[in-house]
């Protein structure tokens, strides 16, 4: 199981970079299209349905690491009052976890709302807001050591 939960995490952090990268560049392009008194155009589109499709890939890997493969949320199941005395443990079972769970909702209601504004205008401004909300929500979550938790920024 040791071989599979590696190949899992290495997907999952490198995924993490496909999200980074389609959320800044959809809100980049967003903040400059509404500059420019741009159309909602199928770029933008693209560069949304990236960012979703990475955010679900990301949702579905982390739920088979979360319930199956990884031995930090294997630990805390064992044990969970001691497991919420340890920062470490407690992030892997619940903080991780549920930030991205809202942070995916948040861009998933933002792609939902923006599809039914009727002019391009509207559109743009609630897909921008609502991406940045779920972007900064999602970066809160990565282990970078924020909340006790730190991994490597590149795994092989």
């Amino acid at each position: 199981m040791g071989s599979l939960y590696n190949s899992f995490l290495i997907i999952h952090s490198w995924n993490r970079w496909l999200i980074l990268l389609s959320g800044i560049a959809l809100v980049v392009f967003l903040i400059y299209s509404l500059s420019n008194n741009q159309n909602f155009n199928k770029s933008m589109k693209s560069l949304a349905l990236t960012f979703l499709g990475s955010l679900h890939i990301q949702l579905l890997i982390g739920l088979i690491l979360y319930v199956f493969l990884s031995p930090f949320t294997q630990a805390a199941f064992n044990d969970f009052g001691n497991a919420m005395k340890n920062s470490g443990l407690r992030f892997w079972a619940v903080e991780h976890f549920m930030i991205n769970i809202v942070g995916i909702a948040l861009a998933h209601t933002g792609y939902v709302l923006s599809k039914r504004k009727l002019n391009d205008k509207a559109k743009q401004k609630t897909l921008l807001i609502w991406t940045s909300i779920a972007l900064l929500i999602i970066v809160l979550a990565i282990p970078m050591g924020i909340y006790g938790a730190e991994r490597p920024w590149f795994r092989f």
